[in-house]
């Protein structure tokens, strides 16, 4: 990528923020994926769209140089909501001030996306077969989209995330893995200044099993908790019969799920308060994304196009999920944070560096190269 490029890339960019698209704004998520319809269409390419089997959610999006393709070289991934609800890109306009460049969704994940199209762009692509996977809704979990990019990812040889790099440039070598649970206490009501003796307390209860989880993270072990009520009690003259919570728990090592399935199971089956039951509900479950086989061969080769191209190479191991622990799981060596560098993730002040974006540009295209010795 020229620099010459960067102030189209910019254009471009400022064209995809104003759209605003949460993810359950199935409109907004439609208008951006048909902005990178037109896009691909203008670079050759072929896209086909990939159905959900909700109506929470739309589709996402697939763009290729061959949709027909037994294999790709490279799938790259990236996402095309946003957390921020319609309305609030008045208040945020895209705005530069000097290198950084504010807009809602800019950098998760919209300057991402968009740059896969440039590396494609300048691939010689009678060389390879490269796919574009664009996600409807990564920011609330991926849900739907598990499957199909697993579909992808195991059908590719490499999987390069285009979620942003960290606000210094790092780019992301692992994940944590992620286990989610659902929580319904059911105790008896009564009232409380008449006769509290009759009640059962599913909130107290809920209480409990907070404090239980919270004495057993284990920053060592690598394994956290976190609960949030959901629901509990309806007067304060009530003995509350009802509470519900999700319990999520973040962890690297395959051990710590065993651990959390066993102490979920002794807590719940053994209530502080007598007479009060609970039962669980799995939400959502994905394992780390950590490469103990391909990630120092790839770390390797981006630390060599890095010196190749002075260009600074870091890392980081992140707490955070992406659909890079989805391609991870289905077995595709994966590589995250290939995106430009910013902040302010999720916040009004999001931010992107302007002058990231063609040196990231170049380092993936150089790394690429050198992974197939083109």
């Amino acid at each position: 990528m020229r620099n010459e490029q960067l102030d189209i890339f910019l254009a471009e960019l400022k064209e995809l923020t104003e759209i605003e698209s949460p993810s359950y704004a199935l409109e907004g998520v439609n208008q951006v994926a048909d902005w990178f319809i037109q896009k691909a269409e203008k670079l050759g390419l072929s896209h086909q769209k990939i159905p959900m089997a909700t109506d929470k959610v739309t589709d996402c999006l697939l763009v290729s140089n061959n949709l027909a393709a037994e294999q790709y070289d490279i799938l790259f991934v990236a996402h095309m909501d946003t957390v921020f609800p319609v309305g609030s890109g008045k208040d945020v306009p895209f705005t530069r001030q000097g290198n950084h460049i504010n807009a809602l969704g800019i950098i998760d994940d919209k300057a991402g996306a968009l740059l896969a199209f440039y590396i494609a762009q300048e691939l010689d692509l009678s060389k390879y077969n490269i796919a574009i996977y664009l996600n409807s809704h990564e920011e609330i979990g991926s849900l739907y989209a598990k499957e199909s990019i697993r579909e992808y990812a195991k059908k590719s040889r490499y999987c390069f995330v285009m979620e942003p790099a960290r606000e210094d440039g790092s780019m992301v070598a692992t994940r944590k893995g992620m286990v989610t649970y659902d929580i319904e206490f059911h105790g008896v009501a009564a009232h409380a200044g008449n006769n509290p003796e009759r009640g059962r307390s599913a909130l107290v209860e809920a209480a409990n099993f907070i404090v239980a989880f919270s004495k057993l993270n284990d920053f060592e072990a690598g394994h956290t908790f976190n609960c949030v009520m959901t629901n509990g009690g309806t007067a304060h003259n009530v003995i509350a019969d009802f509470a519900s919570l999700t319990i999520e728990m973040r962890y690297r090592k395959p051990s710590s799920v065993e651990f959390f399935e066993q102490q979920l199971k002794s807590i719940l089956e053994n209530p502080l308060v007598d007479g009060v039951t609970a039962k669980k509900r799995l939400v959502n479950d994905e394992a780390p994304m950590i490469d103990e086989e391909y990630l120092p061969k790839l770390k390797l080769l981006f630390d060599e196009a890095g010196k190749e191209l002075d260009c600074k190479i870091s890392w980081v191991d992140a707490g955070g999920m992406s659909d890079g622990n989805i391609a991870a799981s289905a077995g595709c060596p994966t590589i995250d944070g290939l995106g430009p560098t910013g902040g302010n993730m999720h916040a009004k002040t999001e931010y992107l560096v302007v002058d990231s974006v063609v040196p990231k540009c170049n380092l993936v295209l150089k790394v690429i190269e050198k992974l197939f010795n083109k």
